[in-house]
């Protein structure tokens, strides 16, 4: 299994590459939708398929598909892994550009699947010196918790009205359609929101996004994040990012939606280069 490290490098690679990925499709299906998400280089072509139920637990299942073009070798990957993975690889690469600040302490607001992607890949690459979490679920925080005092990392619930002026990195992880966030953030501060995917979702508040340099993964988040809605100032994707242009503002705010790119470079992180 590829590092976080290695799946932030093979990301680097395919946004400086020549991978194609149309838009990821949404069709309806009873009781949900069903996701479609294509891409391809010289060496792989990838599609994530993904169904979205929510009466169902649980309510999202994906599965990646690639084919290696040189043999024809084709790959069943299992997607939730993939995409966990993944995402959290992306918010790594876009702090270790683009963070201000270089240690201190990761906030996670969201204990789930992401959150705890999240703790493994900044712990890994980040000197950190403590973790705060906050969630609705008191089981889950605790559990999170735990797994970052197992990784040996001071870790204790986020209770307060404010961000800790100790705080370098912060991840909101939520489907929360409100703010989950205060409207104040420490001067520095890089802040990657991974979890609201759609229009009407806004895990930032409005005043915060008017504070932040404003950077996005891919031109897709610009239609498709409740954040980026009606934002009066130019937002650099994270290509533009790695080829030297750069934002202004008072902290760092990196927006991802996800795209099939990153499930394209998640797959020549696992699987490899084709053969000579």
């Amino acid at each position: 299994m590829p590092t976080y490290l290695e799946l932030s490098e093979a990301i680097r690679q395919v946004l400086l590459g020549e991978a194609v990925a149309p838009r990821r499709q949404v069709l309806p299906i009873p009781g949900g939708s069903f996701l479609v998400m294509p891409a391809a280089d010289s060496e792989w072509a990838v599609c994530k398929l993904v169904t979205v139920e929510p009466g169902r637990t649980p309510a999202v299942r994906a599965e990646v598909w690639a084919r290696r073009l040189a043999t024809g070798e084709v790959f069943r990957l299992p997607g939730e892994e993939i995409t966990r993975r993944r995402t959290a690889a992306l918010s790594l690469l876009a702090a270790h550009l683009l963070a201000p600040r270089r240690e201190g302490a990761l906030l996670l607001v969201g204990p789930g699947a992401q959150g705890e992607a999240h703790l493994e890949a900044f712990a890994e690459a980040f000197p950190l010196t403590r973790v705060l979490v906050r969630g609705r679920g008191k089981e889950r925080v605790e559990a999170l918790l735990e797994r970052a005092q197992g990784m040996g990392l001071a870790a204790e619930a986020w209770a307060g009205e404010e961000v800790p002026g100790d705080v370098a990195f912060v991840v909101t992880a939520t489907p929360s359609p409100t703010p989950v966030l205060p409207g104040r953030l420490p001067e520095g501060v890089f802040l990657a929101a991974v979890g609201s995917f759609r229009p009407d979702m806004r895990e930032v508040p409005e005043s915060l996004v008017r504070e932040a340099a404003l950077y996005c993964d891919t031109e897709d988040a610009l239609l498709e994040a409740g954040e980026l809605q009606g934002v009066g100032r130019p937002v650099v994707t994270l290509r533009e990012a790695l080829l030297g242009r750069r934002s202004e503002g008072r902290f760092v705010l990196f927006k991802s939606v996800g795209h099939a790119l990153f499930d394209l470079a998640a797959v020549r992180a696992y699987l490899g280069s084709s053969p000579d």
